[in-house]
């Protein structure tokens, strides 16, 4: 009887530490925009902590976009480019896509702080002895 108690004890106590630790260690999940203009960050905007909306104006020689952003997500609203492929683009709120306006030169790349982009580990030997 008093061997399956201690168990239980330790149990409860691994339980409550990971739980513990798990809470402590976790990600706030925020999405980050930034915002390039001929290869230099102009802009550097925490998407989460917009409050009310508003516009960037961005200008490259004669080549100008709007840019806006509100909580969460940012788009090109308005481009003198001649195809408008970054207006159509639409929203962006954490996807891997950039937005991209080549004859402006503009890069949006919006990054969540939970992205992974690769797991590097040594895998141990799997063979079996029976």
């Amino acid at each position: 009887m008093k061997s399956n108690l201690f168990w239980i004890i330790v149990l409860t106590i691994l339980i409550a530490f990971s739980v513990t630790t798990m809470l402590f260690f976790r990600q706030t999940g925020g999405e980050t925009a930034k915002i390039y203009v001929n290869g230099h960050l102009t802009e550097y905007i925490d998407l989460i902590m917009v409050i009310e909306p508003y516009t960037i104006e961005t200008k490259f020689g004669i080549g100008t976009n709007t840019v806006e952003v509100q909580h969460g997500r940012i788009r090109v609203t308005q481009a003198n480019c001649f195809d408008g492929s970054c207006i159509r683009q639409g929203w962006n709120s954490g996807s891997r896509t950039p937005i991209v306006c080549l004859p402006n030169r503009l890069v949006i790349i919006v990054e969540a702080d939970s992205d992974i982009d690769a797991v590097v580990g040594k895998v141990k030997d799997l063979s079996f002895t029976w």
